[in-house]
């Protein structure tokens, strides 16, 4: 049972994280900040679409991750 608790853990955080990279890199699309729309070769008409499933990646990645965290609270 500990074993899962750790790994529930692990997989919690990780996800959190990636969430927030995502929606950080979403930021710097739309703000292209350090060129990141020239790097990628994104037209500016395409950054709106990538927005939104950047976001959306982003927003249920953090939900599945706190949902996971919580529940291993919820299980002591």
């Amino acid at each position: 049972m500990k074993i899962r608790k750790i790994i529930v853990t692990f997989f919690g955080i990780m996800q959190e994280v990636i969430g927030i990279a995502t929606i950080s890199f979403a930021y710097m699309l739309y703000y292209n900040f350090l060129g990141v729309q020239v790097s990628l070769n994104i037209p500016e008409q395409h950054v709106p679409f990538y927005l939104l499933l950047l976001f959306i990646f982003g927003f249920i990645s953090i939900i599945s991750g706190f949902f996971l965290l919580h529940e291993r609270i919820e299980s002591r």
